[in-house]
């Protein structure tokens, strides 16, 4: 995208979230709040900033705009975890005159296993820009409201579908999945910063299903895995175990987010 595009590409297709209109009364607004809809899907951002609190609008438009955001204060923490990403925003506005260059170089030659990402700018870095990095997705911030939606929606639908995988990284520490953080050295799950409490049995059944990136584990199957084959009970002793686990996750049976039942089977990740 050229600077003249940066500048002036517009903002149509946002999705502009639902407000108060001018002259409609608070009670009334509170009706019409009564009927939204909550977000079908989410899509995940992960920014990098140093200063977030810069860019606190981006955050509050994407929230509203059904984005998940992760954000991260450091380079690495966000680009070891890029692939629990759909998007990739790195705030550079922060950076001095003559820092800006080679800031940039050095992302643009991260691996960031083919997440998609888009670049903060200043204005005033334009200029100093090679025609190799002009063809990077740049934004000059701050924008114009809810710009950055519409930008976010283009680079995702652009960028094609995701493999599960790029949601979930249960081979590392912390392991994550949606906003789940799983850190395997301590045996500790976190959901949006949070400690959950979980038994040793709990967080052993949540880990087998990480394991499997969304397959299938049969009642059986985890009844082997995590209670050993010299256990005697039933396989009805999983259901209560998933019951609770998921009661601390905070997720519903009828319409999951983190666990699916596979009626007749056992148990998988939800998509």
């Amino acid at each position: 995208m050229s600077a003249e595009e940066v500048i002036r590409e517009g903002v149509s297709g946002t999705t502009v979230p639902f407000r108060r209109p001018p002259g409609v009364e608070v009670a009334e607004h509170e009706e019409l709040e009564a009927g939204r809809i909550a977000c079908p899907v989410t899509q995940r951002v992960i920014l990098i900033s140093p200063f977030p609190s810069d860019v606190h609008e981006l955050v509050r438009d994407l929230s509203e705009s059904c984005f998940d955001v992760l954000v991260f204060h450091h380079l690495e923490q966000g680009i070891r975890n890029a692939l629990a990403a759909d998007l990739l925003i790195f705030d550079l506005t922060s950076y001095r005159e003559g820092e800006e260059t080679a800031a940039i170089r050095s992302l643009v030659g991260q691996e960031t296993g083919g997440t998609p990402s888009l670049l903060l700018v200043k204005e005033s870095m334009l200029g100093q820009l090679d025609h190799g990095l002009m063809n990077q997705e740049l934004l000059v911030w701050p924008a114009r409201p809810m710009e950055i939606v519409y930008h976010a929606q283009r680079i995702i639908r652009n960028s094609g579908p995701r493999p599960l995988s790029s949601r979930l990284l249960a081979g590392t520490s912390p392991a994550i999945f949606k906003d789940l953080w799983i850190d395997r050295k301590k045996m500790a799950v976190y959901r949006s910063g949070v400690k959950i409490e979980l038994t040793k049995t709990e967080y052993e059944l949540l880990i087998k299903l990480l394991e499997q990136e969304g397959t299938v584990l049969s009642r059986e199957e985890l009844l082997s895995e995590v209670w050993g084959t010299s256990f005697l009970g039933g396989s009805n002793v999983v259901d209560v175990h998933i019951k609770s686990l998921r009661k601390k996750l905070g997720d519903n049976a009828a319409n999951p987010t983190y666990i699916t039942t596979v009626r007749g089977v056992g148990y998988r990740l939800a998509d």
